[in-house]
Order: structure tokens, then C-alpha cells, then sequence
């Protein structure tokens, strides 16, 4: 008789007689995103008073307990051995009994990657060159971080230069860091991972940069009224110049910030109202066309005879124009100046253009645009793995052809078996397994410029099943190669022989030195290099349903990923899933390697 006991938030709960019923399931086959947690059937509780107060009455439609509606933490002991701990239980539904269920194995951070639904540029990132950008520029030679890739421009072109890379490690690593959950890759498989690139082929901006690393405009002096300054900044952050003259040129269409302070001197008259004499910006979107006049008025007033000091406060925005200039001049023009000194600091809100050569070069905000999970779908089917939690926050990733080496650890489960018939049968057996088709495609992601097919095919033989269906599909696109390096038509030039800028999907690469390469990516050897042992598996499928008594501590210390062994049959199962039933019998589902 199986004796179970069960505790929710540390508190006994009382029980049936009727055994709990759990539920083990392998993700053997299972996409990642949808990692399975193991799970009980519904547990029906007696209404007695120590259950009533466990769930915080809300059997009652007057109260105004949470319980119904949080996680709760659930143990189970199985006659006598801790089987389950850190389960989340949930209260489903009152009526003659308390129905609650619990989930157990899952990773519990993970849950956030998957259903948050966060992108790549969601994850956060600081202003530290070389860890959160870099400057674009021409290196002089190809490098890991800017290695050869054909973008399509020509070599000799000063407006552009091979952009930057970041590896798939780093990127997984930042999201590791970020959602608190560990990755655990097989170490052949990490060498593989450990070369692949993604090329950064946006050129967004970020705001982030902009307000750690502003410009300055200091003053200089006056010309009449219009104050000058000189721009100070390094090469990467010239937002505008000046050029030596009075005039400020933008260096693109934008919205700037300027904040500081101007102090300007008049020689004192009375009669004037300095405290609604304004400084002025004015914003000229062409050379002749004015767009905006912008007022700063009260200023700070000191009279210092005979003069009168007067400090202007900026904290205001502009929107420039690359076409035309701005100018900063002093009140109505009519007060002639006897000093000015002070200075601006500059900082983009708004841009209309892409990060151009020369600039910083953000790295987290010109990933693809992709979601975490589907980048680590990605990742993980290329190299042929499945996931297994790995206690509460961890994933180990799992090759296929684990299953095969790992026959020599086999559990040898023959004597457990409780046979149905009187012949050596099991109690069932199919010969399919769910979404297998004759024809299993491996595809990269559309894309009409590129020259070539890169997908690949597991074909089964078995002409009951659907013809064909979409087994993963990258959300990355292929590359052709030239040259000896991958080919991405980012760049093109017109019929004047002008550099174009073209938006293009997503790559994903391998660093070969200092050069991108696609070779070896192509699903055909892809699926040669890591994808024999699930050819096996979905040939030929026996999926075995047989009963098998295994105790509480088997239970406990099942390894999903380690075969069991069935001498009447004469071969070895990958374990799919185990339903307990009364007295130490499973039912199992094995699947035949």
C-alpha cells in the first residue's frame, strides 16, 4: 500500500485514502519552448477543518483570500521518501472536495524568457566601449569583431565599413546573466556553439549612449548679439560644429537636448526689463528658411556696477536640421554685450538617421529582432539538441545521440515488467509518433536575394503519415558565399553610383579566422553532423506501453536521458513519459531506439 504525504506551504495537509496519481514526461522530441513541467492528476483533498483553514476558507464566496489565485509550495513524501519538493501547487476548484494539482521539474526563470515574449534588444545593456559599443570605422584590416563579410559595397568605399559581430556565447551569456536561468551545453557542442556570429546589420542608435557620452558647446565670444562657441567633443559624438563661425551646423536631422549655463554682461540702464530679456535659438531649416524661434527668459540677475550680470539657464530641446544651421544670440539684440562665457551640453533625443560612419556603434541595440526563446530554439536545433530542467533554474541541453551512448548506463527494467498476456507482447504498441511526417523540411528563413538552397530533409519511410510538414524553420536566412566568405546584400549602389543602405534579414554565421563564413551551417550538414540518432527514432517508431513497478525512490532519481533496457523485447527505450497507479505500478511509454 503507497502511504503519501503532502505539504503545502509547509503545512500537512489532510488526504484521501486513494493514491496521489503523477505524471513524468520526457521533452525528448519537445520543443524548448514548450519544456514540459511533470505534473500530478487532480488531488481531491476531504473538506475538513484543517484543509478549510490550509486554503484560507475560500471555499466560501464572502472571502477575500489571494489563495486561489498565487503559487503555493508543495513536498511530497512517498512512503516515507521526499519524492517531490519546491512544486508549485494551485487551488483549481471547491466543491465536495478540494481540488488542487502540482507541477514540479520546471524552471521557474525560464517561464519568464518563454512567456514574456522578450526580444533580443530587450535585454539591458550599459555605455562601456567595447563591452556595450563600439566606434565604426575603417580598422585598416578585418578583425573577430569586424571580420570580411561581402555586405556589397566596394572595399575602397570611405562612407562605409564592415560591421560589427557579436558571438552567439555572448549573446547567450547576457541572457543567462539577465533571466537568472543557467544553460548547460555538452562541451563538442559548445566548440561548435562557441563559433557561431551574428552579424550586426541595423544601425539603430541608442539613447542610453547619447546621454552618457554628450557634447559640449563651450562659448568662445560674440558677434554682436549671436554668441559662438567651439564644439568639443571627440570624433564620435559630433552631433554639430561650428566650424569657427557663429553659426551651428547639425550634423543630421535631430532633436538635441542643450543643457548648462550662459552668463552675458550689459552695462547696466535702468528701465530695461532684464528679467524678460530672453536668449534666444533660432532654427533655420535651409540657409535662408527660418523653422523656430526659441525664448529662454528668466535669467539670474547680479548687478555688478556699472554692469548687470545676467545667468540663463538651458534645459530646453531643439529640432535641427542637417540642411541649415541654428544660431544662440542674446536678448533683442538692442543691449550691447561687454562679456559672455559658459557652455552647453548637447545630447540627442531624436534622430532621423542611422549611426553613419565613424560614430559609436551600439551592440545589444542592433541584435536581430528576435525573441530570446526562438534565438535559443535556434541555437539548440542547429547543433541537434533537446532540453531537460536542470534543477530550479537550470537547462541542460541534450544531443540526440546521448540516447545512443548512453545504452552502456541503461536501468534494466525486465523483471519490472508486469506482462498482459500470456505471449511475450507489450500491453501496446504504435508505430507513429505525433507531428512526424514522410517528409520532416529544416529550412532556413525566407529570403528571395539569396542565391541557393541551404534547407534540409529527414525523410520517413512510412506512407500512412502526412507527406510533409516544417520541422524548425531558423528565424535567420542563409547566405550564399563569394569570394570564400558569406555573401549579405546589405549594400548596393544606384544608377548614379550611390551607396544604398538595404534592410536585410537576419544571418547567423561562422568565424573563421577573421571571416564569416556560412559553410557548414547548411541544414544538409547540419542534420549529417547531429541528426543521425533522431533519424532512427522517428523511422521505424515502436512507441511500448507496458506496466512496470518502480518504487518511490526510482521515481525520484529518474534520468530522462539515460535509455532503460527490456531483455523480452531485446532492445533499448527512450523513456516518453510514466503515469504512477496504485502500489508502485507505471504505466510507461517507452519509445524503441
Amino acid at each position: 500500500m503507497t502511504r503519501d504525504e503532502l505539504y503545502i506551504n509547509n503545512t500537512k495537509a489532510d488526504l484521501n485514502k486513494t493514491d496521489i496519481t503523477l505524471s513524468y514526461k520526457s521533452n525528448l522530441l519537445t520543443d524548448i519552448s514548450k519544456i514540459i513541467s511533470n505534473r500530478s492528476y487532480t488531488i481531491r483533498l476531504p473538506k475538513t477543518a484543517k484543509n478549510l483553514a490550509l486554503i484560507e476558507c475560500s471555499h466560501l464566496p464572502s472571502s477575500i483570500s489571494r489563495y486561489p489565485y498565487l503559487k503555493h509550495k508543495g513536498t511530497l513524501l512517498r512512503n516515507g521518501v521526499k519524492m517531490i519538493k519546491n512544486a508549485n501547487v494551485v487551488l483549481l476548484e471547491t466543491g465536495e472536495t478540494i481540488e488542487v494539482a502540482l507541477t514540479w521539474g520546471n524552471v521557474t526563470n525560464f517561464a519568464g524568457v518563454v512567456n514574456d515574449g522578450k526580444k533580443l534588444t530587450d535585454i539591458t545593456h550599459g555605455t562601456v566601449e567595447g563591452v556595450d559599443w563600439v566606434v565604426w570605422s575603417n580598422k585598416g584590416s578585418n578583425s573577430a569583431q569586424f571580420p570580411l563579410i561581402d555586405y556589397g559595397f566596394n572595399s575602397d568605399d570611405p562612407n562605409v565599413w564592415y560591421h560589427p559581430v557579436v558571438t552567439v556565447k555572448w549573446i547567450l551569456d547576457k541572457i543567462q546573466e539577465q533571466s537568472g536561468v543557467t544553460f548547460n551545453f555538452p562541451s563538442d557542442k559548445l566548440t561548435v556553439i562557441n563559433k557561431m556570429i551574428i552579424p550586426l546589420l541595423t544601425r539603430n542608435d541608442s539613447q542610453e549612449i547619447y546621454d552618457a557620452y554628450p557634447m559640449t558647446l563651450k562659448v568662445t565670444g560674440y558677434d554682436s548679439s549671436i554668441i559662438k562657441f567651439e564644439a568639443v567633443g571627440d570624433s564620435t559624438q559630433q552631433y554639430v560644429s561650428t566650424n569657427g563661425s557663429r553659426d551651428i551646423y547639425p550634423k543630421f536631422d535631430s532633436t538635441l537636448k542643450l543643457k548648462g549655463t550662459i552668463e552675458v554682461s550689459y552695462t547696466y540702464s535702468q528701465g530695461i526689463d532684464y528679467l524678460n530679456t530672453p536668449f534666444q535659438i533660432t532654427v533655420y531649416s535651409t540657409p535662408t528658411k527660418q523653422e523656430e524661434i526659441i525664448n529662454i527668459y528668466k535669467p539670474a540677475a547680479y548687478i555688478e556696477p556699472p554692469y548687470i550680470r545676467l545667468v540663463y539657464s538651458f534645459d530646453t530641446s531643439a529640432t535641427v536640421y542637417k540642411d541649415g544651421y541654428f544660431i544662440i544670440s542674446s536678448g533683442n539684440g538692442k543691449q550691447p554685450i561687454n562679456s559672455v562665457s559658459g557652455s552647453l551640453s548637447v545630447t540627442i533625443t531624436e534622430r532621423e538617421e542611422d549611426v553613419l560612419l565613424g560614430e559609436k556603434f551600439p551592440l545589444v541595440p542592433n541584435l536581430p529582432d528576435i525573441k530570446q526563446i526562438d534565438f535559443i530554439k535556434a541555437v539548440a536545433s542547429m547543433v541537434g539538441l533537446f532540453a531537460l530542467p536542470d534543477g530550479e533554474n537550470g537547462i541542460k541541453f541534450i544531443p540526440f545521440d546521448n540516447l545512443s551512448a548512453n545504452k552502456s548506463k541503461a536501468v534494466d527494467w525486465t523483471n519490472r515488467v508486469i506482462m498482459a498476456y500470456n505471449s511475450v507482447t507489450p500491453r501496446n504498441l504504435q508505430y507513429t509518433l505525433d507531428n512526424i511526417a514522410q517528409n520532416n523540411w529544416f529550412r532556413y528563413k525566407e529570403d528571395d536575394n539569396v542565391m541557393g538552397n541551404y534547407d534540409g530533409n529527414i525523410q520517413v519511410d512510412d506512407a500512412t503519415i502526412e507527406y510533409e510538414r516544417d520541422a524548425i524553420t531558423l528565424p535567420f536566412s542563409a547566405c550564399s558565399t563569394k569570394g570564400g566568405v558569406a555573401y549579405i546584400p546589405l549594400y548596393s549602389y544606384n544608377e548614379e553610383g550611390e551607396l544604398e543602405y538595404n534592410k536585410t534579414n537576419p544571418r547567423i554565421l561562422l568565424l573563421d579566422g577573421t571571416k564569416g563564413i556560412f559553410k557548414g551551417l547548411e541544414w544538409t550538414t547540419l542534420i549529417a553532423n547531429n541528426y543521425q540518432t533522431y533519424k532512427g527514432l522517428i523511422n521505424n517508431a515502436k512507441v511500448v506501453t507496458e506496466y512496470i513497478r518502480l518504487n518511490s525512490i526510482e521515481l525520484r532519481d529518474l534520468e530522462m536521458d539515460i535509455p532503460v533496457y527490456l531483455a523480452q523485447y531485446g532492445c533499448y527505450l527512450a523513456i516518453i513519459e510514466i503515469t504512477t497507479k496504485e502500489n508502485d505500478i507505471c504505466e510507461c511509454k517507452l519509445l524503441k531506439l
